[in-house]
């Protein structure tokens, strides 16, 4: 019997840059691209403003043009098929986590210019070179992988483009959208007609759409009896009672004071034997207060007062005092007339979280005058305009279904 010789069969170790790619380097080439990124970043210092129309679709025309030429015309060639590839499209995706990861780990605010930003762009991920790079590698892996299922098309591979075209679409969308949103705020006073709004930069710009406020309405909830330390002006929070609703005849103990709401009046008015129920403009929550310890028995009337009634306090000794907080908001809403120039006229309430849509604006409640509370004559609303919103909602749609697909039936589907 002869024994055979492993060693000389024995397959050569691939070298590293040796076709094909592998892992390793996708992952230096990755590698490569952040430092790039960074690079740019340290030596730019700057912030990457969105473009907007037509300057965004004559990129995005550009961008899906190179990657059809580059498939058509080089599908073959070592690089395309590398872009392509699984090793490619993971480094690809750590890249992006990266990024991700560093922008919800460190907190991010907005560019400003003038203010010297920090050196590596983590404050403003979005708008940064390494962030906008790894964007774009992903962008061509994605793309280039999922025109290579679909040409020539076969029906089994329907789950896969759907899926990778959906994200490809809403990614793609999202990044070029960016600078055709539009966001402005608008004051409203009531009876008063506006047509102006305000951008970022605090400019007035035209609008196509004036609203007028009728009236502003709030509900709030009960406000809440806290223990102030008088001495720094500071709220106690620590313990379970050291915010407490209040709530007529509710009683309770809190450090060694006993503490009980003999009545309450929600809308009220300092007179000078105490407070009484009105229904006017500028009117309080009061709260008539018993305290009983070691130390004081004692019964008065707190408020936490309003642009038109001083606040009061109950004070306990010379450091501590009872006091009242501002009522939180619950809901507030704003009745408009809305005019659109050549079209109907309109009515409605804009409420938080239910934006009002109007030729292709949506309006959201956003705050009012909160010295005035309740009796706010002021109402500031915002308007956004997202013409590239239904592309995202739509290739999120797509990604969605081809994703059920290839859980359910796609089994053995590889990129």
């Amino acid at each position: 019997m002869r024994l055979v010789n492993f060693e000389k069969h024995k397959m050569p170790k691939r070298k590293l840059w040796q076709y094909p790619w592998d892992y390793k380097e996708s992952f230096i080439i990755a590698a490569g691209l952040l430092l790039t990124g960074y690079l740019l970043q340290i030596t730019t210092r700057t912030s990457i403003k969105a473009i907007g129309a037509p300057t965004n679709y004559i990129i995005g025309g550009l961008f899906i043009g190179m990657l059809l030429l580059l498939h058509f015309t080089s599908r073959t060639h070592p690089w395309v098929k590398w872009l392509r590839s699984v090793p490619a499209s993971v480094s690809a995706i750590v890249l992006v986590l990266i990024q991700a990861v560093i922008m919800g780990t460190l907190p991010q605010q907005n560019f400003v210019e003038g203010v010297k930003p920090d050196l590596f762009g983590f404050s403003f991920v979005l708008t940064s070179w390494p962030f906008i790079i790894a964007q774009l590698y992903f962008l061509i892996t994605l793309g280039l992988a999922t025109l290579n299922r679909m040409t020539p098309w076969q029906w089994k591979n329907w789950g896969f483009i759907l899926n990778h075209l959906g994200l490809f679409i809403a990614m793609t969308a999202g990044i070029l959208g960016s600078g055709d949103l539009q966001r402005y705020t608008m004051k409203l006073y009531e009876n008063q007609l506006v047509w102006g709004a305000e951008n970022e930069k605090g400019d007035m710009i035209p609008m196509p759409i004036a609203f007028e406020l009728t009236s502003f309405d709030m509900e709030t909830f009960a406000p809440k009896l806290a223990f102030a330390d008088i001495t720094n002006n500071s709220i106690e929070t620590k313990g379970v009672n050291a915010l407490r609703m209040i709530n007529k005849g509710d009683s309770y103990d809190y450090k060694g004071y006993k503490i009980k709401i003999i009545n309450y009046i929600e809308n009220s008015k300092f007179t000078g034997n105490g407070y009484f129920q009105v229904n006017e403009e500028g009117a309080t929550p009061a709260a008539l207060v018993e305290v009983k310890s070691a130390t004081i028995d004692t019964t008065a009337w707190i408020s936490c007062g309003s642009f038109a009634t001083e606040y009061s306090y109950l004070q306990l000794n010379d450091k501590e005092a009872i006091v009242m907080l501002q009522p939180e908001a619950k809901k507030y809403s704003s009745h408009v007339n809305v005019f659109v120039k050549d079209q109907k006229n309109d009515k409605t309430v804009i409420e938080v979280n239910k934006p009002y849509r109007v030729n292709g604006w949506k309006v959201y409640q956003l705050s009012y005058d909160e010295k005035f509370g309740k009796w706010s004559k002021l109402s500031v609303i915002e308007l956004v305009r997202d013409p590239w919103l239904p592309i995202v909602y739509s290739g999120i749609f797509m990604m969605i279904i081809g994703a059920v697909y290839l859980i359910f039936k796609g089994r053995g589907t590889v990129v």
